[in-house]
């Protein structure tokens, strides 16, 4: 078979175009990896978080990704308290099978937020919370929820700033050039 240079370039160009068309062929969702959670542990995670810091006229929790931070503390910071989520997280579903008959990521918002404020109190059944206590991982959640929310973006949370556009805070943040309205 034999070619001249014009086909030769006709077929590179259609096979370079080819290519450049087959990103737009994969999926639109790619599915998130976590380290150190099953999705289900991920999904209540996530819940747990939104009810905790929920959108508002501002973005909340899921949208600034503060599951990703949590699960980027756990893997590489702080691994002591893996075990304490993975109870933690078993004794919500728990409650939650036992008090709705569901997921706690599938229960409607205030069937979440009346379960979180039980958690809160320590009123929740005490059967479900063998190894750790209800107001120990409410209290543990709370504060990571906060640092990821809050926090500086590259430890894993706020994303795109979330929190720093709410507080009406310059960013990137450089001490000393933040200018704040009065």
């Amino acid at each position: 078979m034999k070619s001249n240079r014009r086909q030769f370039i006709k077929q590179c160009m259609l096979l370079y175009g080819s290519v450049l068309f087959l990103p737009s062929c994969r999926p639109s969702a790619a599915p998130v990896w976590y380290s150190g959670f099953t999705a289900q542990e991920a999904s209540a995670i996530d819940a747990i978080c939104e009810q905790l810091i929920p959108a508002d006229d501002y973005p909340g929790a899921r949208e600034a990704g503060v599951i990703h931070y949590i699960d980027k503390l756990l893997y590489q910071r702080f691994p002591q308290h893996k075990q304490t989520y993975r109870q933690g997280l078993a004794g919500v579903e728990a409650c939650s099978q036992a008090l709705y008959g569901n997921s706690f990521a599938e229960l409607t918002g205030a069937q979440q937020i009346a379960m979180l404020e039980l958690m809160e109190r320590g009123e929740l059944p005490a059967r479900y919370w063998p190894q750790t206590t209800q107001k120990a991982f409410f209290e543990l959640i709370l504060a990571h929820t906060m640092q990821g929310f809050y926090g500086s973006p590259r430890h894993g949370g706020n994303k795109d700033y979330v929190s720093y556009r709410m507080m009406k805070l310059d960013y990137p943040l450089l001490i000393g050039q933040n200018r704040y309205e009065k």
